[in-house]
Parts: structure tokens; sequence; C-alpha cells
């Protein structure tokens, strides 16, 4: 095996590297994977524009195949093909113990090493390496988006009947709105700033109705019955202009994340009480739900050939953020393939 490999860096303010550096060895109880796909998320974003002080590695939602492993691993094997977990639990502490392995990040990660998922290989703890087979690498790297997905789906407890606005057509809330249908809700809204791409995907995905923001606002859409549940994947501020379209006992689940003045929002604090609101975050750490997100591609419950618009090289990872970031409309999931 070659000594070397190419592995991506990012720093504020949208700068980025492709440099030659020392493929990392394995130790006990962790895993060399050769990176076959990693998807680009939205933090590779905030890295870039906000995180990122000094020049550090980024890129988490990985498949590729096991080519070395370490002394204590027993779960995989050498050309396993695997997705990679993004955080996981330890399964030893008090919440673990207790069932609550959805409150434990003590498990090992690979985020403190010297190159992440953007890189030709990543070292990665036995525990967060999960196998697969049945489906390319550019769609089984969406496991780790998928199971955000399926997160922010669950938070929202969504029941029989309900009707539901799913807001901010990225990735996310795509593959959230057949999650959604499958939870058995009555009809769902798709919003989204702009339109383009994410407006077709959505109706394909079973939204029953899709709107632009930008044309008509979510106060003056003529939504059927209000609302029930909402599962909103957009900016902070987008959450006060949701809450009165709520029905009684409504709630809300929110992914995403801001920084600065724009993090901080306000709203009727009398208006939640009394309509009987629910905010709850969804933040999909550890990174649960493999199995069953990979399994939801394999059998095609959820269209992974029609999240992954665009499929780039790790050497044209400048331009390729660049186009992330300017041609909103037209992008819903790249996937960089070293």
């Amino acid at each position: 095996m070659a000594k070397k490999m190419q592995a991506a860096y990012v720093k504020v303010p949208f700068q980025f590297e492709v440099r030659e550096v020392p493929i990392p060895e394995v130790r006990e109880g962790w895993v060399l994977v050769k990176v076959e796909a990693c998807g680009v998320c939205g933090t590779d974003l905030h890295y870039a524009n906000v995180l990122a002080e000094d020049w550090q590695p980024f890129g988490h939602e990985v498949a590729g195949v096991v080519v070395e492993v370490g002394p204590g691993v027993y779960t995989v094997k050498e050309g396993d093909k695997v997705a990679l977990e993004s955080a996981s639990f330890c399964g030893h502490c008090a919440n673990c113990r207790n069932g609550r392995v959805d409150l434990c990040n003590k498990a090992p990660n690979f985020w403190s090493n010297e190159s992440l998922g953007f890189a030709e290989y990543i070292l990665a703890p036995k525990e967060c390496l999960v196998p697969f087979d049945g489906l390319s690498f550019e769609v089984a790297s969406l496991a780790e988006p998928l199971g955000v997905a399926l997160d922010v789906v669950y938070t929202a407890d969504i029941a029989l009947g309900n009707e539901v606005l799913v807001l901010g057509l990225g990735a996310i809330a795509l593959m959230a709105i057949p999650l959604v249908r499958m939870e058995g809700a009555s009809r769902i809204y798709g919003a989204n700033r702009s339109g383009g791409r994410r407006m077709d995907v959505a109706r394909r995905f079973g939204a029953d109705e899709v709107f632009s923001t930008t044309e008509t606002p979510l106060d003056q859409y003529p939504f059927r019955k209000g609302l029930d549940r909402a599962v909103v994947a957009a900016a902070p501020a987008t959450l006060p202009e949701v809450m009165p379209l709520m029905n009684f006992g409504g709630i809300i689940a929110y992914i995403g994340i801001e920084y600065g003045p724009r993090a901080t929002i306000s709203f009727d604090a009398n208006d939640f009480h009394f309509n009987k609101l629910q905010l709850r975050a969804s933040h999909a750490s550890p990174a649960l739900y493999f199995p069953t997100c990979l399994q939801l591609l394999k059998d095609g419950h959820v269209d992974g050939e029609a999240v992954v618009s665009h499929v780039r090289p790790l050497a044209q990872i400048a331009e390729t953020m660049e186009m992330i970031r300017d041609c909103r409309e037209d992008v819903l999931k790249v996937v960089i393939t070293p």
C-alpha cells in the first residue's frame, strides 16, 4: 500500500486545500477504511464560513471498504463495505444502561483524526462501523444524513391523519418526506424559499402540495386544516413564522444550525403556552438508526439515487463547495469520491 494519500482541509473564509499526507496507522480497536464516497453536509459549509479558524480536516458522511483491521476488532474484516457513524454510544455509561443511548457520546470517534472523510483513507473506531451490501457507495453515504432525517421525524411524533409541514427542502428534509408519509400523515406540505430541483423531488417523494415561501409566504398559504406537526430544517428565523400556523397541541421538530445574531429568535410565549405548542430539538448525535436507514435505501423507500444530485472528485473540492454555496436551487446532495 502507498504510504501517502490525498486529503482535503478547510479554513475560513471559504478556503480549501488538498494535501498529500501520511496514511493513518491502524491501532488497537481501530480500522483503516478506504473512502469510496463522502457526502457534503451543511455543517461543512459552516466550517468554511465560520468555524474553521485554522486549517482542519472535514467530511463525515462516509462509505468505504475496510482495508486493514487493528487488534481487538472482530465485527468487520478486510473487504467489508461499511458506512461510518459520525458519533456512537459507549454501551457502558448510566445513560446507555438506562436505555438512553441517544444521550451518550462517549464512544471513540474519528473527529480528532488528522484527516477525515474528504480523503482517500480514514481511520475509524470499531464502534462506528456499520456493514452494508446491495447499495452503491454514493447511496450508502446517505445513511448518516438519512439518520438525521429519521431522528427529526421521530422527534415530531407524527400520528395517523396528521397534517404536516416540511420546511426547508434540503437533502435531510427531502428524505424526511417519505418517512413522514410512512408515519401516517394524511397531508404533507413541502415548502422551500427557492424553487427548482428541490421542489420536483419533494413532489416525487410524496409531498401533496409544494410551494415557494418567496412566492407565497407561510402566513398566506391556504393550509387545508392548519398544521398538526412541522418538521423544520430551515433557518431559526422561520420558527416564529411556523408557530402561528400550528393547531392546538401542535408539535414543531427542528433541525438547524446558525451562528451570530441570526441564531437568536423571539416569539410570543403566551400564544405558545395557551395553544399548548411544543418545540422540540432534534440533534442526531450519536448517529443512530444506520441499519434501518441502509435498509430503507436498499428497499427503495427512500430513493437515494434521486437525492444524490452531483458526484465530484476530491481534487475538485474547492470548486464543488463553491457550487453548493452559489447554486442552491439545483443542488441536493453532493458526494465526493476520492
